[in-house]
């Protein structure tokens, strides 16, 4: 497994349900999350690697627990109908950042690792992490939630910071 970066259709792909039959859930949740801390974010999915299953990992900021955890063939039970706007990155797009509208809470069910139904209820940075990477899953990147004209700005500023720090890609 190795992360990808945009431009590559495999991102903008929806991806199959989870098999726990075919694939190795804790296996893949181990080395998704190696990748994801490897390369400093909070959240990485199965699109970002080059795998055709609902499964996204994330490192939660307000929930008691601070461990990353995989997320497998989510579902979102409730959105709050408060929408706040924040930044937001994402490793296949690196150094670009988009302000982007999304709800402050939501209810969601998953199954984790051992194949084991889970309600989460996520708030704030958490709930956003969560949804960006759900996003991923239906193939929906980041870039899709804004304006073409917020868009061209940011990728402005995102040349920038390459170049400040001699990135090219």
């Amino acid at each position: 497994m190795k992360l990808i970066k945009a431009p590559d259709p495999w991102l903008e792909t929806a991806v199959d349900p989870f098999d726990f039959g075919k694939t190795d859930a804790n296996s893949t949740a181990a080395e998704m999350i190696g990748i994801m801390t490897q390369e400093g974010g909070i959240g990485l999915s199965a699109n970002q690697v080059g795998l055709n299953a609902q499964i996204f990992v994330m490192k939660p900021y307000l929930l008691d627990s601070a461990d990353p955890f995989a997320v497998i063939n989510p579902v979102i039970v409730d959105i709050d109908s408060q929408l706040q706007s924040m930044p937001e990155g994402c490793l296949s797009y690196p150094d670009l950042y988009l302000t982007i509208k999304r709800p402050k809470s939501i209810v969601a069910k998953y199954f984790d690792t051992q194949a084991q139904e889970c309600t989460i209820h996520l708030q704030d940075i958490d709930a956003r992490c969560f949804l960006h990477e759900f996003d991923h899953l239906q193939g929906i990147e980041f870039v899709d939630r804004t304006s073409k004209l917020k868009l061209d700005i940011a990728k402005k500023k995102q040349s920038k910071i390459r170049k400040k720090h001699g990135r090219t890609q």
